[in-house]
């Protein structure tokens, strides 16, 4: 006796379970941007929470580094080079330019940062840490986005980054197509979104 063969998925089961699978995949980075965005939304609330030094850097050394630096090499080289050297090597960013007396560079982590200053002129390093706290290790999580970085954990994080845009924007062109399947409530589900884009466009004209 021949099995009955499985019929095809129907286009609307495809997308309800791509919709219902990227949400699932993409739940830590919606809950980082969801928790971040309350954050920057009510920035003065929360800071109030930590007596307004929740994103402060405390000195943890300085020291002596005498480095043979040419006269034209890049910025992004000596910060890669200088926190090589005091093994924090990965994600950062430098402020300065090497013909100025000082560098910063910051090395942005998940959970907390660390400043390093660059003190050419005086061959000296003074390095801070951030102080670890959840609205910031949230905010940097939320910033963090790009190709730049030349550290594959990055290029991945950029990678997600995008794929939660697209998640984003499909969830909103499959819930309209969800939505429009469900017979009795497409007259209801077209006022909502009618009012809804009627509100945005008039925040927009307005503030």
């Amino acid at each position: 006796m021949n099995a009955t063969p499985t019929p095809p998925a129907s286009p609307s089961k495809i997308i309800r379970r791509v919709h219902l699978y990227l949400a699932l995949f993409l739940t830590p980075w919606m809950l980082v941007y969801a928790l971040s965005g309350l954050v920057l939304n009510h920035a003065e609330t929360v800071r109030g929470w930590y007596g307004g030094k929740f994103n402060d850097f405390e000195k943890l050394e300085e020291r002596p580094y005498t480095a043979a630096f040419s006269a034209d090499a890049p910025a992004r080289l000596i910060g890669a080079q200088i926190l090589a050297d005091l093994g924090l090597a990965g994600s950062f960013n430098v402020q300065g330019t090497p013909a100025q007396p000082k560098l910063v560079i910051t090395r942005n982590a998940a959970l907390t940062a660390h400043r390093v200053t660059y003190f050419r002129t005086e061959n000296r390093l003074l390095i801070e840490q951030q102080s670890l706290s959840t609205p910031v290790m949230l905010n940097r999580l939320h910033f963090r986005h790009g190709y730049e970085q030349p550290f594959i954990s990055a290029k991945i994080w950029g990678f997600a980054v995008d794929l939660a845009i697209v998640g984003m924007l499909f969830w909103v062109v499959s819930g309209i197509w969800m939505g429009w399947e469900i017979k009795p409530a497409r007259t209801a589900g077209a006022v909502f979104a009618l009012v809804g884009c009627g509100a945005f466009g008039l925040l927009l004209a307005t503030i």
